[in-house]
């Protein structure tokens, strides 16, 4: 018991702190979202993401998390379907609750606590860099063209998920990785340091982002939508493990991010496409909130049996 409050006050604590400071930052002044926004997912997201890809070695072991990654995210999506399909959910519900499920923090979130979890070990960083690639392709092209499809046709959902520039940008890293084209430093100096600003902004942008966020116990569907994400996604994420081989560090950070709570950018995606924003965004508060308790325990389990 010690060591949990140990990890939830030393490791979670000072995550929650500043997701604080951007909640009060937002609920004292009318701080404006939408260029913050904008930043990270123009400029310093697309930055880290093509530095980490850019200047990884292509091992065994991360081609294993990039296939683990996906195949959580199929795991997850099969399972929520399945869930929506026996339950009978409309076509604008299903979506809503397979991007919930599915779509989780991979940055905001999980890369201050691995940074943290890990203290900055560069192997670590990077198995969770490779996390985030995927998820961020899955939230930019799956989740858009499934949140679109909720209300659009298939061809219409496929042409808005083709405008994401952050496929564009991953491509472009694996490209110059595979071929060994070398860069200029000043090209890399520039974008690894815009890519180093990302964890604070993006946690401030957390909790002014919650703080738009109503409380709301109505949506029931909600709960069950934590559970496949708090819950459920990482035993999946362990079974993986398991399954593909992957040990030691690769394995405890793919178990922990897979716990992270619903992704800010889902509702994004849900006020964008107007496809059930208010059931995203108490997805998203309540995981968040309740995740200082289950991600605190996951990182007990991963810790004992990892």
């Amino acid at each position: 018991m010690s060591y949990f409050f140990f990890v939830l006050f030393t490791i979670i604590g000072p995550i929650f702190i500043q997701v604080a400071v951007g909640y009060l930052l937002k609920k004292c002044t009318k701080l404006d979202l939408s260029p913050l926004t904008k930043v990270q997912f123009y400029i310093m997201i697309p930055a880290l993401l093509f530095v980490k890809i850019y200047q990884a070695p292509v091992t065994g072991e991360l081609l294993l998390v990039a296939g683990g990654s996906i195949l959580l995210f199929a795991f997850l999506y099969l399972a929520s379907f399945a869930l929506v399909f026996f339950l009978r959910y409309s076509k604008a519900e299903r979506s809503a609750f397979i991007n919930a499920a599915c779509l989780y923090n991979s940055g905001n979130y999980c890369l201050p606590l691995i940074q943290l979890l890990f203290k900055n070990d560069p192997f670590a960083m990077t198995v969770q860099v490779i996390i985030m690639a995927v998820q961020n392709l899955t939230t930019n092209t799956f989740g858009v063209f499934n949140c679109s499809a909720g209300k659009k046709s298939i061809r219409s959902a496929l042409i808005d998920m083709l405008k994401i520039p952050l496929i564009y940008c991953v491509a472009a890293a694996v490209v110059l990785q595979a071929f060994h084209i070398t860069l200029a430093e000043p090209v890399i100096t520039a974008l690894d340091s815009l890519g180093s600003g990302l964890v604070p902004l993006a946690l401030v942008t957390l909790g002014a982002s919650l703080a738009e966020i109503r409380l709301s116990f109505k949506i029931p569907k909600v709960y069950l939508s934590i559970f496949v994400r708090l819950v459920i996604s990482p035993v999946i994420a362990y079974g993986i493990t398991l399954l593909l081989g992957v040990t030691g560090i690769a394995a405890q950070v793919m178990v922990i991010s897979s716990a992270a709570p619903t992704a800010v950018n889902a509702v994004l995606l849900a006020i964008e496409y107007d496809n059930e924003p208010e059931f995203i965004s108490q997805a998203i508060l309540f995981s968040t909130l309740l995740s200082a308790v289950t991600v605190t325990l996951t990182i007990l389990l991963v810790f004992q049996r990892i």
